[in-house]
């Protein structure tokens, strides 16, 4: 199978699993009982839920993530990373996203079953308007921001690979060896 093939129905698969994610179970409260799932602010105007926090029998050590993010327009994130793959699509509103460090791929109409070809950003500062239906997808040395870009909310479906034990989004400069437990 070549490469940008290969990308292409994994973008496919990652948005089956974002969508499968939304009719997950709940986060347990504290006795162990089902309970609502939590919105995270993550940022002003920055919402995110995880839906699902799975470990990997595939990848040991690693936990496979569905979440819905939420930007506010004009609402930004600070420049983070997440310590594994990070596939993301927008389902509505306009998704703003800029690369600080590494190498990410956007796939135009990822969810239309004809994707435009793989755009590989790799210039810092490259920056990319993401609209619903497009993804974007990068692995662990990629630091970046994204915000709001449009008049409505941003919603955006993730599924991530990451390492077990290690927080979803690590703020870039700081040092998140250490994680707080319960």
């Amino acid at each position: 199978m070549q490469p940008r093939l290969m990308r292409t129905s994994f973008i496919a698969l990652i948005a089956l699993i974002a969508v499968a994610g939304l009719f997950a179970r709940g986060s347990a409260a504290p006795d162990g009982t089902p309970g609502p799932i939590a919105v995270n602010e993550l940022a002003p105007g920055v919402t995110a839920e995880v839906f699902a926090g799975i470990p990997s029998d595939r990848a040991p050590g690693q936990t496979v993530y569905v979440a819905r993010f939420v930007f506010q327009p004009g609402a930004e994130i600070f420049p983070h990373s997440h310590p594994g793959t990070t596939a993301l699509s927008v389902a509505s509103g306009s998704f703003g996203w800029t690369l600080v460090k590494g190498t990410a791929h956007v796939v135009r109409g990822a969810a239309s079953g004809n994707p435009g070809p793989t755009e590989d950003l790799t210039q810092p500062g490259a920056d990319v308007v993401l609209e619903p239906g497009d993804a974007i997808f990068y692995e662990d040395d990629v630091v970046h921001t994204a915000r709001g870009a449009g008049d409505e909310p941003a919603v955006v479906l993730g599924t991530l690979v990451l390492t077990s034990g290690k927080p979803l989004l690590m703020p870039a400069g700081m040092d998140m060896s250490m994680t707080p437990t319960p």
